[in-house]
This record gives C-alpha cells, sequence and structure tokens, in this order.
C-alpha cells in the first residue's frame, strides 16, 4: 500500500527553474511531482533531505564536482582524475617521493567515478527501503567523455530497481554495446528497463509570446552547448555558403560554435551568420526559438537531444541527420516534422523544408502534444514509480 506522501530525491542539482540550462529533464520532472500534493520532491541542491522513497539518478554522476565531496564519499582516485589537470607536476613529485606506482596517472583516464559511487552507497545506507530509478541517455566514451564513467553506470545499474532509456537508441547502445575509438563499450542488463521519451516544457516552449525582431525571411537557428565538430557546425557554414546570395536567409547561433576547433573560426566570415554565444536564460531561449522559423541540428550520435524537442515545441521543423536518437523524435505516427539534409545536395532539404513548412509545423505541434508535452512525462515517471512503491 502507498503512503499518503512520498518523497521523491533527484540527484542532481537543481536550484531554480524558470532561468535553468542544463539538462531539461530535472526540472520538468522537478515541476510536475512539486505540483502534487502526493509528493515531496528534493534535490542535490538542498541541504536537508528527509526519508527518501525514490531515487532518480541520472547516467554516471558527470554533473558531480569537487563541490560536492565530503568526508565521507572523497576517493584518492577522484582527487587525481580532477587535479592532475592543474598540478600535474607536483602529482609526480609526490609519486615519485612516496615510491607510489606512477603509471596509476597515466591510468586516470578510465577512473570510474568512485566518489560519486560512494555517494548512492551512502544514500542506501541511510535510505534502505528507498527505490532506485536509473535514468540513462547516450554512453559517455561514444561522445568522449570521461571515458571510466560508463563503469560507474553499470555499477549503478546493477543496483537500480528500474531503468529508463530516452530512446531506442539509448537502450540498443547500452544493451547491446557501441563501437567508439576505445572498442565496444560496456553493457548493462537491467532486471527493468521501459523507454519515456523526453519531455518538453511546452509552457514556456511555444509558437505564442513575445519575439524578438531578427533579420532575414526565413531564419535558420542551431542552438549546441558543446563546440565539438560532431555537432556538424561545418553542415551550417556550407548551407551559409551556398545560400550567402540570397538575403531572405539568415542563420542565428546560440551555444558554444565559436570554439569549434576545426570549424569554428570560419563563422566571422559569413555576413549572414549572427552568433550569438552562449544564453543561459530559457525565457530569453525560447523568444530566440519562436522568432526564428526553421531549426538546424546535424549533429551525429545524439541520443535523445532536448534542443531538438523545444523547437518543434515552438513550431520549428526540423534540418538534421538521421543519427542517433534523433529520427525517434521527429518522426512518429507518419507525422514526419522534418528533413535530413542531403550531403551531396543539401540545398535541396531547405528547398524542400519551405515548400512544405506548414505542414512539417503543424506535425510539429501536433506530435509534441502527444507525446512530450509536460504533464504526459510526468505522468509516465508517476505510474512507474507508483509500480516500483507497490512491489
Amino acid at each position: 500500500m502507498l503512503k499518503k506522501t512520498i518523497n521523491i530525491y533527484i540527484d542532481y542539482k537543481i536550484p531554480y527553474t524558470k532561468r535553468y540550462l542544463g539538462n531539461s529533464f530535472p526540472p520538468l520532472i522537478y515541476n510536475y511531482f512539486k505540483n502534487n500534493a502526493k509528493y515531496n520532491i528534493f534535490s542535490l541542491s538542498d541541504k536537508k533531505i528527509p526519508e527518501i522513497d525514490i531515487c532518480i539518478l541520472m547516467n554516471g554522476g558527470s554533473h558531480w564536482t569537487y563541490k560536492d565531496l565530503n568526508f565521507q564519499n572523497i576517493h584518492f582516485f577522484q582527487l587525481i582524475l580532477w587535479t592532475f589537470p592543474k598540478y600535474h607536476k607536483l602529482l609526480i613529485f609526490i609519486f615519485y617521493l612516496f615510491k607510489f606506482p606512477v603509471d596509476i596517472l597515466f591510468k586516470r583516464h578510465f577512473f570510474e567515478n568512485k566518489s560519486y559511487e560512494k555517494h548512492v552507497k551512502n544514500l542506501i545506507k541511510k535510505n534502505p527501503n528507498m527505490k532506485i530509478i536509473h535514468r540513462l541517455d547516450g554512453i559517455y566514451q561514444v561522445i568522449c567523455k570521461v571515458y571510466g564513467y560508463d563503469k560507474t553506470v553499470k555499477n549503478l545499474n546493477k543496483i537500480s530497481h528500474l531503468t529508463i532509456y530516452q530512446s531506442k537508441y539509448s537502450k540498443n547502445s547500452w544493451e547491446n554495446g557501441h563501437k567508439s575509438i576505445f572498442g565496444k563499450t560496456s553493457t548493462i542488463n537491467p532486471s527493468n528497463s521501459l523507454i519515456f521519451n523526453n519531455g518538453v516544457d511546452t509552457t514556456l516552449f511555444n509558437p505564442n509570446g513575445k519575439k524578438i525582431n531578427l533579420k532575414g525571411k526565413w531564419r535558420i537557428l542551431n542552438i549546441s552547448a558543446s563546440p565539438s565538430p560532431k555537432k556538424g557546425l561545418f553542415r551550417i557554414l556550407e548551407l551559409a555558403d551556398s545560400l550567402k546570395n540570397n538575403k531572405d536567409f539568415f542563420f542565428y547561433l546560440i551555444g558554444n560554435q565559436k570554439e569549434d576547433p576545426l570549424f569554428g573560426k570560419y563563422l566571422k566570415k559569413y555576413p549572414n551568420i549572427k552568433y550569438l554565444g552562449p544564453i543561459k536564460d530559457r525565457n530569453l531561449l525560447s523568444k530566440y526559438y519562436r522568432s526564428c522559423n526553421i531549426f538546424i541540428f546535424p549533429s551525429e550520435d545524439d541520443c535523445s537531444p532536448n534542443v531538438v524537442l523545444e523547437a518543434m515545441s515552438s513550431g520549428l521543423p526540423i534540418l538534421t541527420v538521421n543519427s542517433g536518437g534523433i529520427k525517434e523524435l521527429i518522426e512518429k505516427d507518419n507525422l514526419k516534422c522534418g528533413l535530413y539534409l542531403d550531403d551531396k545536395n543539401p540545398v535541396m532539404s531547405v528547398q524542400n523544408i519551405i515548400k512544405f513548412h506548414k505542414i512539417l509545423k503543424f506535425n510539429c505541434l501536433k506530435l509534441i502534444n502527444k507525446y512530450h508535452k509536460n504533464n504526459l512525462v510526468g505522468s509516465q515517471y508517476d505510474s512507474a514509480i507508483k509500480l516500483l512503491l507497490d512491489k
């Protein structure tokens, strides 16, 4: 029998939700449960947390920083991982001085997130009856980020009661392995799993509301927090060059594209590209979405990019590539919400998205309303939590 009030803890910092620009899942679910009288909701930002009934973990704790360390979860390997880039000479000297095996330092990139694992074990110790939901997106080694943390994902998954994937692509990658530069990735075998597509805050990201007066009849938007060349900036530059003689087209880039080590330096060459830099205000970001009319996101191996959902929710058809879990977002129930860029003829995709813009926009809003709107995703987690606690 369920308790009258259930305490849910999201192990992610959510200091506020209105201007929050991190992973869009925590504030969405946080707000859903906050507005539900059956639940008390807490996050890593809360200093005092009561007995936990449900704990939601996200991947392998890559959000965990040195600020979250304390005497209970501190780990020697973690300190090496975080301090070596800045203090490598000192660390090498100390290792030689005390005759520690120096090769440990060379292995630091594949250290597990031991401090985070200790943190989770402490949560379990304090809350022995809590149920753990492990929410997974992409594989760290595929995106070349904290390579060893995939081991932590595997360790956490073994103690979790339910695994929730963002997409079929995520499920297949984690359970069957994925080819990466490091070889085949680690696999997991969850005892219980579900696929819940990401949600989007439709009260914020929608076609209605204040807009910004931007140049161009066809305003093409790209948002990317990562400067990785895998985000496809080169494809945007190709289109910008092809359309530079047509004043109807203008590109707006928000994020860190300028830091792309291969192609970022070319942004300044195109007068039809406006680089806006990072924007940390979600309300301002929503204005840029609704002020544009096409969203371009040519990124490879993305599990379930939230910016695509935010753009669709704002009524923007998507120009993308058929990679990762993007196809699962823009094609459902015979509804097509965007087109894939043709490497041999990318402008044809732009021409077609303009020709069928009204239909694609209609499909975007219909698909979001059916599969990704606020309360739908929250209710899916609500049902999953009830099943866990009933067992």
